[in-house]
């Protein structure tokens, strides 16, 4: 289940490998971006032992994608970056904490600074 994710960057016409990310079990990925800045946020689903697993999200920083935040999820299938009044939200849709799949989903805000 943990294995890496790879990154693609489009060079002359072709898609290159440009980065690899760790991930566990990783269902989805979500790119935003915030006045100019590049994100991308991983919904890491499944560790083969639990569904209570971090997902991550990554920040570009001088050509790289880096850590940015770990956040709890359970069983992570899906980020949505959404923008309302200028404000930038990030939601996860959880799916399973090893006891139910009756849990609530996350929406995180970003907060500058």
């Amino acid at each position: 289940y943990s294995i890496q994710s790879t990154i693609y960057k489009l060079q002359d016409g072709r898609f290159e490998v440009f980065q690899q990310l760790d991930t566990i079990g990783a269902a989805d990925i979500e790119h935003f971006v915030v006045e100019g800045t590049h994100y991308l946020a991983v919904a890491n689903h499944y560790d083969g032992v639990t569904y209570n697993v971090q997902s991550v999200i990554y920040v570009l920083r001088e050509g790289r994608f880096e850590v940015l935040q770990n956040v709890d999820t359970h069983g992570a299938r899906h980020w949505e970056h959404f923008v309302v009044n200028d404000n930038h939200y990030l939601a996860v849709a959880n799916y399973y904490n090893d006891v139910t799949y009756n849990i609530q989903s996350t929406v995180y805000v970003l907060r500058q600074g």
